[in-house]
C-alpha cells in the first residue's frame, strides 16, 4: 500500500472534530485569569457524486471556570440553523433539519432537491443566531473500487485483512481518502488507518491498498485495524480535492497528538468555512461491500 503519511487510528465523526477543538475545556479549568471564549458556529458537510448533501451545524464548547459534562453536548447542535446550498444556476435550496440515531450528532441538514453531479460547484451558507458561515466546493468525478478481497492474519484464525484496488488517473493530480464501516457502525465517515493518499507519491496508476480500521471514538471492544470473520463491510474511496485531503490529513494529526498528555491540541483545523470553524467538501465517490469470511 502506498500513501502519502501516516494516519493515526482515527473515527472520523463529528465527536471527534468537536473534541480537536474543545479539549482543553473538557479537562477543566481554573484560575482567576480565565476569560469565557466567545461562541462560534462549526460546520461539517459533505455532497458526494450522485447522493444528497448532508450538513451538521454545531457551536464550539465555550472555555471557562465551570466544568462541562460531556452530557451537555446536545445543547451545542444547532437545530435552528437555516441552512442553504445555491448551485451554479443561482438556485438556491434551504435544507431540512432530519433526525437520525445512526449519525453523531443525530441532527443533520439535507435535501432531497439536490443530487451531486461531478464538476459542479455548490455554495453553502449557514446562518444561525448573530453568526453567518459559509464555503464552496466542487465535486470530483468518482473512481471506482474495481476489487475487493480478504486475506489471512498471520497470528489470528478469526480475523481477517481486507483489501481493494483501484486505478489512478496519472496525467492528473489527485488526492484520496479511505473510508471503512462494519454493519451496524454509525453512518459518520471514518477514516481508515494509512487511508490518506496523494497520488503524487504513487509509483504506477495501479493502486492496491489494505482497508485498515481507524476505530471509533466510543470503541467498546479491544481495537484490531483487522476485521472479524462474519463481519459486513463498507468500503468508500473518497476523490477529493486539496483543501480536504488537508483538512482530514490535519484531523489525522491532531487526533493522534490528542491521545498524548504530553500535548494539549487547541489549534482549529484548516477548512474552508469563512465565519466559523469546519469543512464543506465535494467528493467523488467508489464504494464496494463485503461479508468476510
Amino acid at each position: 500500500m502506498t500513501t502519502h503519511r501516516k494516519a493515526a487510528s482515527v473515527a472520523a465523526s463529528l465527536l471527534a472534530a468537536l473534541s480537536c477543538l474543545v479539549m482543553p475545556c473538557l479537562t477543566g479549568c481554573s484560575g482567576p485569569d480565565i476569560e469565557v471564549s466567545r461562541e462560534e458556529v462549526v460546520v461539517e458537510g459533505w455532497i458526494a457524486e450522485g447522493r444528497h448533501p448532508i450538513v451538521f451545524v454545531t457551536s464550539t464548547l465555550p472555555i471557562s471556570e465551570n466544568e462541562t459534562q460531556l452530557d451537555d453536548l446536545k445543547e451545542y447542535v444547532a437545530q435552528w440553523a437555516r441552512v442553504g446550498i445555491t448551485t451554479e444556476d443561482g438556485v438556491t435550496t434551504y435544507l431540512t433539519g432530519t433526525y437520525n440515531k445512526n449519525y453523531f450528532p443525530p441532527y443533520y441538514f439535507t435535501t432531497t432537491a439536490i443530487r451531486g453531479q461531478a464538476g459542479q460547484r455548490y455554495h453553502l451558507t449557514v446562518d444561525w443566531r448573530s453568526h453567518h458561515a459559509e464555503g464552496t466546493t466542487t465535486i470530483p468525478a468518482s473512481v471506482p473500487l474495481d476489487d475487493i478481497w480478504c486475506g489471512p492474519c498471520s497470528d489470528s484464525d478469526t480475523l481477517r485483512q481486507v483489501f481493494v484496488r483501484f486505478r489512478d488517473q496519472s496525467e492528473r493530480h489527485d488526492h484520496y481518502l479511505l473510508f471503512s464501516r462494519r454493519e451496524g457502525e454509525p453512518l459518520n465517515p471514518q477514516l481508515c488507518m494509512f487511508g490518506l493518499v496523494d497520488d503524487a507519491t504513487l509509483p504506477k496508476p495501479e493502486v492496491t491498498m489494505s482497508v485498515r480500521r481507524g476505530g471509533l471514538i466510543n470503541e467498546s471492544e479491544s481495537y484490531t485495524p483487522y476485521y472479524a470473520v462474519g463481519n459486513d463491510v463498507e468500503v468508500s474511496l473518497l476523490h477529493v480535492d486539496s483543501i480536504t485531503y488537508n483538512y482530514w490529513r490535519g484531523f489525522a494529526d491532531s487526533k493522534e497528538l490528542g491521545f498524548s498528555l504530553l500535548f494539549n491540541v487547541t489549534t482549529p483545523l484548516d477548512g474552508n468555512i469563512t465565519g466559523g470553524h469546519g469543512i464543506w467538501y465535494g467528493c467523488g465517490i467508489g464504494q464496494q461491500h463485503i461479508k468476510v469470511q
